[in-house]
């Protein structure tokens, strides 16, 4: 094993661990004091609004993650965004390109699943798409980095995923729904290209 390269390449993901820390909880936490000191609250109407077609939703779709009603509710995404963060950052090539591919595809499956006429804000959707692409990783892609910690991280993940997706007042069943559901299906589909070397051997025979 090249232990020059082996380290290089931890220390790369180290790096981009805190890369990711800072590309989504800076906007988190920093549009959460923005709309509480200058914008009185109303940066939280752009959330998503289920099958509307104007430009507060389409904001929401790709902002919602921003949006938080309050300090409890931003503590506790940024709790668990730690944590799938670090992971996302040790196992992902492209993490910064997957992350914005999972806020989309949690926004959009919100829009569509979600009750007509609520709004819903914050990162949870996120976080559960997150989840799902490692499960989906794991499971369909053989991604054995996302097994390993999947394994690891089983109890406490598996209660969030119990208690995200029990339909309860107050809490957006659509976005833990679809983000777990689109995370899942990007996942799946997350499995590394083959070697070059490799494909051209078995097209040979």
């Amino acid at each position: 094993m090249d232990w020059q390269r082996f380290w290089a390449l931890i220390i790369s993901r180290l790096r981009q661990v805190v890369g990711l820390y800072a590309f989504v909880l800076l906007p988190m936490w920093g549009m959460f004091f923005i709309n509480k000191a200058l914008l009185f609250g109303l940066w939280n109407i752009f959330g998503i609004v289920p099958r509307t077609v104007d430009l507060r939703s389409l904001v929401g779709v790709f902002a919602s993650w921003t949006m938080h009603a309050d300090l409890a509710h931003l503590l506790g995404n940024s709790f668990l965004l730690l944590q799938i963060l670090f992971l996302f950052g040790l196992f992902e090539r492209d993490a910064y390109l997957t992350i914005i591919k999972l806020v989309i595809a949690s926004g959009l499956m919100t829009w569509l699943l979600g009750s007509p006429l609520s709004i819903h804000i914050g990162a949870s959707g996120l976080c559960f798409a997150m989840i799902g692409f490692m499960i989906g990783g794991a499971v369909f892609a053989r991604r054995w980095g996302y097994l390993a910690a999947c394994l690891v991280m089983g109890t406490g993940y598996w209660l969030v995923l119990k208690e995200g997706l029990m339909p309860q007042s107050g809490i957006s069943f659509a976005a833990h729904f679809g983000g777990v559901f689109a995370g899942l299906i990007l996942g799946a589909m997350s499995k590394p290209a083959l070697p070059t070397k490799k494909l051209l051997l078995k097209s040979s025979r």
